[in-house]
C-alpha cells in the first residue's frame, strides 16, 4: 500500500462560520495536517499527500480565502483568525492529537493553531516560519500586494505569470537588484504553473491573506506556544536567513536544499514523532445549506465534484451538465432557475472544473455519460431529466442514449449540432494549446481564444462573414472567470473540445425524438445550430 498511488483522494466542504472550507485527503493513519503557502492551494500540496499517505491520513486544506475556501467577514484578516478556522474545521472532521506541517503563510497558521488551540495539537513541524525584521507598513503592503485587476487584453494574467515567477527570483519579488537576487534555482514549469494560477484564483482575495503573514508577530509568540515543534529551513529559502534569530531554547532544523531530499527528511521527523491513533475512516463530504449543496461525491473513477440546489423540492430530479470544456462555477444562476420547481444536482465531468483527471488518462464522451449514470444511481434515483448546456449537451445525449430507463428526458440548450461535413478537420483546429509554457504564452492564447469565441464563429476565422451578430460577452471579469477555471486542467483542454464536437449530435437527436426538448438564447455559442437540432428532435424550438 505504499505506492503513490495506492491511496484514493477524498474531498469536501466544511462550513465555519457560514464560511465554506476545503480540503483534500489522501491516506489513512494518524492525523496530519498540511498548510500551504500564500499565493497558492491545498494543490501545491499532492505531490507531499502521494508520498506520505503511506503513513498519515494527510488533509490539505485551502487556506481561507484560497482555492475553494472562502474568505472570512473579518477586515484586517489575521493569522489567528486563519488558525481558528482550521482548527474549527478540524474538530468537525472528528480530528484530534492532529500533527500540523505548514510552509510561509502556512507555518504561520500552524504555530498560531499550536498556540491557540494545544488540545487539539501532538506536535508542529514547520518549513519557513515567516520572520520579518520589521513589520511592514500599510504602505509597503499595497506595493508588495497590489490588486490583481482583470484587463481587456489578458495582461493580468501574464502578470500574474511572472510576478510568481520573480518572487522565486528576488526576495522581495518587487526588488530586482543584484542585492536581492534569490539563492536558490527558478522552480520547475508545473510548480510554477500551479501557482500562477492559484494566484489568478485568488485575484480578489489574495492580498487579504498574504498581508496577514507580513503583520503576524512571528518569534514574539513561539514561547507561548506548548506543543512540541521544530522549526525548519532550508538553504535557498527566503526565511532561511532567519534561523539565526531564533532562540537557543527552540528547536530550529536545516534540512537539505534539494526539494525532494528535504521532503524525505521532513517526513522522517514527522515519523519520529508519529503516534497510533488513526483518524476516522475516509470519505469525501458534501456541506449542505437549507436546500443547497456543495461538495464531492465517491465513484469508482474518484470524488466528483457536485452542487445541489432546491434540494427541498418534490419534482422529479434534474442532473444537470454545464457547458464543457468547462465547470459549474459559471452555471450558478442556471441551475438555481432549474431548482425553482424540483430538486437540481450539478456536476463537474471529469477534466472539466474541480473533477480532476489524470493528465495521462483519456477522456471520451462515453467516460462522462457513464458518470452521470454513476452519479445518479449513487443519489438513489430511478428517474431523472437530464439537462445539458451548450457542448455539455452531448453528454446528456450520450447518457440518455445509454441509460434510457434512467434518464427519460432531456433538456438541451444550444447543442452542438453541426454538420457532418468537414467536421473532422474542423474539430482538430479548433481550439488551442494551453499546456503551460515558460513564456506565459498559454495564458493570453486561451484569452483571446475565449474573447474571440464571441466576436466569430469559428472564432479562429476572423473576416465580416463571420462575425456574430449577438452582444458580445467580453468583460473582463467574465472572461477572468472562464479563463480560471479552464487553467486549471489545462492539458485537457483541446482533447474535450475535439470529443463534444465530433459527437454525432444530429444522428443521436434522431435516434431519441420525442424525449428531449432544445432551448437557446441568442449569446450561446451555438445558438445558430438550435433550430437544427430541434428539427432533428422534432421537438419545438424554445428561443430564451
Amino acid at each position: 500500500m505504499a505506492a503513490r498511488d495506492a491511496w484514493p483522494i477524498y474531498k469536501g466542504f466544511v462550513s465555519v462560520n457560514g464560511k465554506a472550507l476545503h480540503y483534500v485527503r489522501r491516506g489513512e493513519g494518524p492525523a496530519l495536517i498540511l498548510l500551504h503557502a500564500a499565493p497558492c492551494s491545498a494543490r501545491v500540496m499532492e505531490p507531499l499527500q502521494a508520498e506520505w499517505a503511506a503513513h498519515f491520513a494527510t488533509f490539505a486544506f485551502d487556506l481561507p480565502g484560497f482555492g475553494l475556501s472562502e474568505l472570512p467577514d473579518v477586515e484586517p484578516l489575521t493569522t489567528a483568525d486563519l488558525a481558528d478556522a482550521i482548527a474549527a474545521a478540524a474538530r468537525q472532521l472528528g480530528l484530534s492529537n492532529v500533527t500540523l506541517y505548514g510552509r510561509h503563510t502556512g507555518a504561520g497558521v500552524a504555530v498560531e493553531i499550536a498556540r491557540r488551540h494545544p488540545e487539539l495539537c501532538h506536535f508542529v513541524l514547520t518549513d519557513g516560519f515567516p520572520v520579518f525584521a520589521a513589520p511592514y507598513s500599510d504602505a509597503r503592503l499595497s506595493e508588495y500586494l497590489p490588486p490583481i485587476t482583470p484587463q481587456w487584453d489578458g495582461g493580468h494574467l501574464t502578470w500574474a505569470w511572472f510576478r510568481y515567477r520573480e518572487q522565486h527570483m528576488f526576495w522581495p519579488w518587487d526588488r530586482p537588484t543584484l542585492a536581492h537576487r534569490a539563492d536558490t534555482d527558478v522552480p520547475d514549469l508545473d510548480f510554477l504553473y500551479r501557482g500562477a494560477t492559484e494566484l489568478l484564483t485568488a485575484a480578489d482575495t489574495y492580498a487579504d491573506v498574504y498581508a496577514s503573514a507580513f503583520r503576524h508577530a512571528g518569534l514574539a509568540v513561539i514561547d507561548e506556544v506548548k506543543v512540541p515543534i521544530c522549526y525548519g529551513n532550508r538553504p535557498g529559502d527566503s526565511q532561511f536567513r532567519t534561523v539565526q534569530s531564533y532562540p537557543g531554547h527552540v528547536r530550529v532544523r536545516v534540512f537539505s536544499r534539494d526539494p525532494v531530499v528535504a521532503a524525505a527528511e521532513e517526513l522522517k521527523e514527522l515519523l519520529a514523532h508519529r503516534h497510533d491513533r488513526h483518524a476516522p475512516a475516509g470519505a469525501s463530504r458534501t456541506m449542505s445549506s437549507g436546500a443547497d449543496l456543495r461538495g464531492y461525491v465517491d465513484l469508482p473513477d474518484g470524488a466528483v465534484h457536485v452542487r445541489g440546489a432546491g434540494l427541498d423540492r418534490n419534482g422529479a430530479p434534474t442532473l444537470f451538465v454545464p457547458d464543457l470544456p468547462g465547470g459549474l462555477d459559471l452555471h450558478d444562476d442556471e441551475i438555481r432557475s432549474l431548482a425553482q420547481d424540483r430538486p437540481v444536482i450539478a456536476f463537474d465531468p471529469w477534466g472539466n472544473g474541480h473533477s480532476i483527471w489524470p493528465a495521462q488518462r483519456e477522456l471520451s464522451v462515453a467516460l462522462w455519460a457513464a458518470q452521470a449514470e454513476q452519479l445518479a444511481q449513487q443519489l438513489g434515483w430511478r428517474q431523472a431529466r437530464i439537462v445539458g448546456h451548450g457542448a455539455g449537451a452531448v453528454v446528456a445525449l450520450e447518457a440518455m442514449r445509454r441509460a434510457p430507463a434512467l434518464f427519460t428526458a432531456a433538456m438541451l440548450r444550444s447543442p452542438p449540432a453541426l454538420p457532418r461535413q468537414g467536421l473532422e478537420a474542423f474539430a482538430a483546429d479548433y481550439a488551442p494549446d494551453i499546456a503551460p509554457a515558460w513564456d506565459g504564452g498559454n495564458f493570453l492564447r486561451l484569452w483571446h481564444h475565449l474573447r474571440d469565441q464571441e466576436l466569430w464563429f469559428p472564432w479562429n476565422c476572423r473576416t465580416r462573414l463571420h462575425a456574430r451578430d449577438a452582444e458580445p460577452r467580453i468583460d473582463p471579469r467574465w472572461l477572468h472567470a472562464r479563463a480560471v477555471l479552464l487553467l486549471r486542467q489545462p492539458a485537457h483542454y483541446r482533447a474535450i473540445w475535439r470529443h463534444v464536437l465530433l459527437y454525432p449530435t444530429l444522428e443521436i437527436l434522431s435516434a431519441l425524438r420525442g424525449r428531449v426538448a432544445v432551448s437557446s438564447c441568442d449569446g450561446d455559442l451555438f445558438a445558430r445550430c438550435a433550430a437544427e437540432a430541434a428539427a432533428a428532435a422534432g421537438a419545438p424550438w424554445l428561443p430564451q
